[in-house]
């Protein structure tokens, strides 16, 4: 007969990039195991792989497609697995630039949320009668995305995955009806200041972050003139990586 099994809670959140509302679950051991693996491996795909498949594990919607979602919402919805399955606080250090002490901080993750920079768009006008639409860097681009290229080349190639379709006055050309070098080329004959309107899109995009405040309270010297550091100042966490110390 089969064992007995604790059940576990289910939560909602909402996908910031959709605002679709989807339920998940705290992961368990088992994917604490599978984490643990990829941050041996000191990997950066197999960590985003050990992610993806958490996040398959713990949400229930079958027809979420895990590949396609933005890497801001991959790092959001892994944030709220990890808020749920080990606890809403971390606990993080920063040195401190005056005195070198070190300065403890505890985060609550619940307060993380995607921030949006104002003035990004996803519909980019680039003449009168002619725009472009883009779609967000995903796990599938990265995954086409060869370390091996130079930085030019990954840039026209991150363009390219991410067009989502290209329009005029009449009609609308969906990318996925496009080889990648006709994209490259209709990139590539673009004047530079309607250039710089799609590079926009990418300096601008959505990014997981949070601000703390940072107050050193050690004391320096020694006897009457030991003192309180005091040193301030603001430090702003951008990305994953950054939660978790």
């Amino acid at each position: 007969m089969p064992l007995p099994r604790i059940e576990t809670p289910k939560y909602e959140l909402t996908i910031p990039s959709s605002g679709k509302v989807i339920k998940y679950r705290p992961f368990l051991v088992k994917e604490e195991k599978i984490l643990l693996i990829a941050m041996e491996s000191e990997d950066d795909k197999q960590m985003m792989d050990a992610i993806e498949e958490i996040i398959k594990n713990c949400i229930y919607d079958s027809d979420l497609n895990v590949k396609e979602l933005a890497i801001f919402d991959i790092e959001y919805i892994f944030l709220q697995l990890r808020s749920k399955s080990k606890g809403e606080d971390v606990s993080l250090t920063f040195d401190c630039e005056d005195c070198k002490s070190q300065i403890p901080v505890n985060l609550n993750l619940t307060d993380v949320e995607v921030v949006r920079t104002e003035g990004h768009e996803k519909n980019i006008a680039l003449s009168n009668n002619i725009g472009v639409i883009m779609k967000y860097p995903s796990l599938n681009l990265k995954s086409k995305i060869s370390p091996d290229n130079s930085e030019v080349e990954n840039i026209f190639q991150s363009l390219a995955f991410c067009l989502e379709s290209i329009y005029d006055e009449e009609t609308v050309y969906q990318a996925v009806d496009q080889t990648e070098q006709e994209i490259m080329e209709f990139f590539e004959s673009l004047p530079e200041k309607e250039f710089e309107k799609v590079q926009i899109f990418f300096n601008t995009l959505p990014v997981l972050k949070h601000e703390v405040e940072l107050k050193c309270t050690a004391k320096t010297g020694k006897g009457k003139s030991s003192k309180i550091c005091g040193w301030t100042d603001t430090k702003t966490l951008e990305g994953l990586q950054s939660f978790f110390g």
